[in-house]
């Protein structure tokens, strides 16, 4: 995800369920955000834990607003901006750290390389770009080994190779753990940019891959779905996002504003064979996974219900990859708002 990039929709009622009994979630949007101002007596004793991340990430965005080559700010996977009349570049960047996202006496030294860029590569996928160069931050404490480093690189830079990415620099500094952050670029033709925002009622929602079961070690083994984001977005989809903070959390940024809501079918929802395999360790369904665990980093998007059908064609004849249509984007003006449990990942 792209720093400041996943926004927290409009602040909806505080009514959930406590388990995940349904079989369709439609929720209700369009409830405007508290704003956040400049009251300091407000703000006294908050913390981000007591916030957080999308909260953050809301009033950040009303601290650094877009300049005029800003086509997509603070709020999607990457930012957009137009470098020419005839090209869009693209610029994310994301950060792992140790003992949050890896823990460093567990995982070989590629894996943990090869995802630092690798969830770069799905941010530009979920744009429909071309991924194009990358620069390295490495905070080390100083008793880390150079052949650590080295392995680091190496994972990195095989990644980098498969897709076409030159990484170009970075910076090294010292502190108490390791943090890798890697920025990256990508190009896109004006008429081919996806969004997040762009889904209308009646647009049916599909997604690649399956989900759940990342805490198995599942994220460190990811595809970015890069040609598939390129296929995507030359077909003519009408939104997208990639699965980071799991299945429900970014089904929300993705279908959000203009009292939108969804309906899902949960036997079409693909589980992950690791979400399986958890749930018969933690007694949680494997639905509960594929609905919350997050970092499955596959492809959530909506498209016309007329284009469904040349969709799945054209699909199975270009890729191996397993695509699902899971529900259906609905006007919700009419429905009463059925909430289930609001959960996923966040930072704090």
């Amino acid at each position: 995800m792209c720093e400041f990039s996943a926004i927290q929709r409009g602040r909806i009622r505080q009514r959930f369920v406590a388990e995940i009994p349904v079989k369709a979630g439609i929720y209700e949007h369009g409830f405007p955000p508290k704003a956040c101002g400049n009251d300091k007596k407000e703000d006294m004793g908050k913390t981000l834990k007591s916030i957080g991340e999308f909260a953050l990430i809301d009033r950040l965005r009303k601290v650094f607003p877009a300049g005029k080559d800003v086509i997509c700010g603070i709020g999607d996977d990457a930012a957009v901006y137009s470098a020419s009349k005839n090209r869009y570049q693209l610029l994310a960047i994301d950060t792992i750290v140790e003992d949050i996202d890896f823990e460093i006496r567990k995982i070989p030294p590629e894996m943990i390389g090869r995802k630092a860029l690798a969830i770069n590569l799905s941010d530009i996928a979920a744009m429909g770009g071309i991924p194009k160069i990358a620069v390295v931050s490495l905070v080390l404490p100083a008793k880390t080994q150079v052949q650590f480093i080295e392995r680091f690189a190496d994972g990195l830079k095989k990644l980098a190779k498969q897709y076409n990415v030159s990484i170009v620099g970075g910076d090294l500094s010292r502190g108490p753990c390791l943090c890798a952050t890697v920025a990256i670029t990508g190009e896109i033709d004006p008429g081919h940019v996806i969004l997040r925002k762009g889904s209308k009622p009646g647009d049916l929602i599909f997604v690649t891959g399956s989900l759940g079961g990342s805490i198995l070690g599942k994220h460190f083994q990811l595809t970015p779905r890069v040609a598939e984001g390129q296929f995507l977005s030359e077909f003519g989809i009408s939104a997208m996002i990639d699965i980071s903070d799991g299945l429900i959390q970014d089904l929300n940024h993705l279908i959000s504003g203009n009292r939108l809501g969804y309906v899902l079918d949960e036997r079409k929802i693909p589980i992950s064979e690791a979400a399986k395999r958890l749930s018969r360790k933690d007694r949680k369904s494997g639905l509960h996974h594929a609905f919350y665990d997050g970092e499955d980093f596959e492809l959530l998007f909506t498209v016309a219900r007329k284009k469904k059908e040349q969709l799945e064609r054209l699909w199975k004849r270009l890729f191996c990859t397993p695509l699902t249509h899971i529900g259906e984007v609905v006007e919700n003006s009419r429905s009463k708002p059925y909430l289930i449990k609001k959960a996923g990942y966040q930072h704090f």
